[in-house]
Parts: C-alpha cells; structure tokens; sequence
C-alpha cells in the first residue's frame, strides 16, 4: 500500500508543478505584450529627450539634399500644433530635422542654405544620435539644435 500512496503523492505533484509553469508563462506573455510596448512607446521617448537634452554631441555630416515642411505634434488630449522645419538627408547620419529658430519666413532661406555635397557640423543629442538607424527607419526625428559649416 504504500506504493499506491507514494504513485498519488507523485500524480498530484505534476500538476502543481504545471500551473506554477502555466502561470509563469502567462506572465511572462503579459509582461511582453503590455510593459514592453508601454515603455517603449511612452517612457523611452521621454527619456531619450530628458537625456539629449543633457547631452549634447557635436557630428560633421555631408549634407545630400534639405528640404523645408512642417512638423506637427499632440498631446494626450488631443490638443495639436505645428512648427516649421527644415528636414536635411545626409550621406553618414541619417535624416536630420532642424526647428530651432526656423521660422515661416526663413525656412526655405535655411534649405537652400545646406547645398549639395557641403560638410556641416550639427550639434546633436547623443543619445538620438546613436539611434539615428532605428529613429529614421521608424521616421523618427533627430533634432538639431544648432548647425555651422565645417
């Protein structure tokens, strides 16, 4: 009899062990499906502006084309604008967006101003610029804050 008691103790075991390992996956699914996104989509820019903001890098990029267009953003409740800006393609960093000090009036002056094959330093975030693959192929901006011929 004490086979049968010892084949019960086992039987009931395995199943203990199952919602345990059922419970962890479903977890770990959760935590996949709702945190991640929710830190990517909304604490990850955040963080990325709090530390660009605080630190700056100075790139020197040849500049392929500048083209002027308008930025636009919203809030959680909806409320929208929009900024003029001048977008700048170069050949070794990425897509660039400058709206500091660009204006309705100057903004097509600025882009004409980036010619073709002209080297420019641009001061940066850094931490925007070494994401600059992932943020322009998700058509994200790297914003410059400031620009002067190399």
């Amino acid at each position: 009899m004490t086979m049968a008691a010892s084949t019960k103790t086992d039987a009931s075991a395995k199943p203990r062990r199952s919602k345990r390992r059922d419970r962890f996956v479903a977890i770990g699914i959760l935590v996949l499906v709702v945190l991640v996104p929710v830190l990517v989509i909304f604490v990850g820019p955040i963080t990325l502006k709090a530390y660009d903001a605080s630190h700056r890098v100075e790139v020197s990029c040849e500049v392929l084309s500048a083209r002027t267009g308008v930025g636009s953003s919203h809030s959680v409740k909806g409320i929208g604008s929009s900024t003029n800006q001048v977008v700048i393609e170069t050949s070794d960093c990425g897509t660039l967006t400058l709206r500091w000090g660009v204006t309705r009036d100057n903004k097509e002056s600025i882009a004409d101003g980036f010619a073709p094959g002209t080297t420019w330093k641009f001061d940066v975030g850094a931490g925007s610029y070494r994401l600059h693959p992932f943020l322009n192929t998700i058509r994200q901006a790297v914003f410059v804050k400031d620009f002067r011929r190399a």
